[in-house]
């Protein structure tokens, strides 16, 4: 009986568990949040820039680019811009007490979750820059 009522509270912690310290990372873990954006933004920037060479390389032989290749770079470039746009109003948004002693709580949970939100955006398009057929045709 005891073994039962053990699995089912470690079944119960594993669900509650995990969401609960998301929150909180978001709360307490803000700074790293932003970083990690700025990194992955400054990854994309790299594979976009990367491709972006490649594709002029392509122009320049007189090939045609492929839509998705195009599509691609826009979206990597509005959401480069987005994030970078985020960044820079962070410090306006970012509101504090006593000189920076005592800050707002409930603004840092908000930019850190959102911050989150854009860092796994921004990772899904730069995982999805694989083009299978190339990027131009003749």
């Amino acid at each position: 009986m005891t073994e039962i009522i053990i699995a089912v509270a470690a079944k119960v912690s594993e669900y509650l568990v995990a969401p609960i310290r998301r929150q909180l990372s978001y709360l307490f873990c803000y700074r790293r949040h932003m970083d990690d954006l700025n990194k992955k933004v400054q990854e994309l920037g790299l594979a976009k820039d990367d491709l972006q060479i490649t594709v002029d390389e392509a122009i320049r032989r007189g090939d045609e680019i492929r839509p998705i290749v195009q599509d691609w770079l826009t979206r990597a470039d509005k959401k480069t811009g987005e994030a970078k746009i985020f960044m820079e109003d962070e410090k306006k948004r970012t509101k504090s007490c006593f000189n920076g002693w005592c800050p707002n709580l409930k603004s840092r949970y908000l930019l850190s979750r959102e911050a989150d939100k854009k860092a796994q955006v921004i990772v899904e398009v730069h995982e999805n820059n694989n083009f299978p057929d190339g990027i131009s045709y003749c």
